[in-house]
């Protein structure tokens, strides 16, 4: 688990998904934060469907030999798309050069307690992942679950074999994730013994200073449109929360 006490901010950085999912960016705007990517280096770099193929032409070499996933969201950010339609664009974004996907759960399904139904969904959905070397993760929407759900999304996640179960997509319940969905989704993983991590995404204000706290509480990713704000911060972070 990472310690936020000694981590470096290159550490830091590995630990980032830079996530832009903007619709409404021009490419422009995409190609500007490729710099971003050389210069920190984080762990994974997230665009909009449309945007993957220029990115990966882009810096898709720079991104292989520094270890940089390049990816997306799938069906994002409803998650309500059909099993078919989940899978084909799987497939897809695979097919368009991305090393990494994040899938938006049926929170429908789960609320229904369909979980036959989630759970073949997400598997089916990692195995293609597997079988192409593409890491696979796996977003409950943690807003609209009860912790009782919670605990039940993240076995029925981590029975998939998925590589990370991820809280949010930024896009639902405001003020969720929080301390208490962090620690219920990592006491869960801890109990069962899963290989499975967490990524953090919806990180709410004070960002910076929560993303660093998911980190210490052993979120292994944090995914964010102020990756670079939340790199930078790393000192002062530091030394507000280990000053004593």
């Amino acid at each position: 688990m990472p310690d936020v006490k000694s981590l470096t901010k290159e550490e830091a950085a590995n630990l980032m998904d830079y996530c832009l999912i903007y619709p409404q960016w021009p490419e422009e705007n995409f190609l500007d934060a490729c710099e971003n990517v050389k210069k920190y280096k984080f762990g994974g770099f997230y665009v909009t469907q449309s945007a993957v193929n220029m990115v990966v032409n882009e810096i898709g070499y720079f991104c292989t030999k520094n270890e940089i996933k390049i990816g997306t969201g799938v069906s994002f950010p409803y998650g309500s798309s059909t099993t078919k339609t989940k899978l084909t664009e799987t497939e897809n974004l695979i097919n368009n050069g991305c090393t990494v996907l994040d899938m938006v759960a049926n929170i429908g399904a789960l609320k229904d307690k369909k979980y036959d139904y989630y759970k073949n969904e997400v598997s089916k959905f990692v195995q293609i992942c597997s079988d192409a070397g593409v890491e696979s993760k796996v977003i409950i929407e943690n807003g609209y679950l009860t912790d009782e759900e919670i605990v039940t999304a993240v076995n029925l996640v981590a029975g998939s074999g998925a590589d990370y179960i991820k809280t949010a997509t930024g896009q639902g319940v405001k003020g969720r994730p929080n301390i208490n969905d962090i620690e219920i989704i990592i006491n869960e993983l801890n109990r069962i013994k899963s290989n499975c991590k967490l990524k953090v995404a919806g990180v709410i204000e004070p960002r910076i200073i929560d993303a660093y706290s998911f980190i210490q509480l052993g979120a292994e990713k944090i995914g964010s449109r102020s990756a670079v704000e939340i790199v930078e911060g790393l000192e002062l972070v530091q030394k507000l929360m280990f000053k004593y």
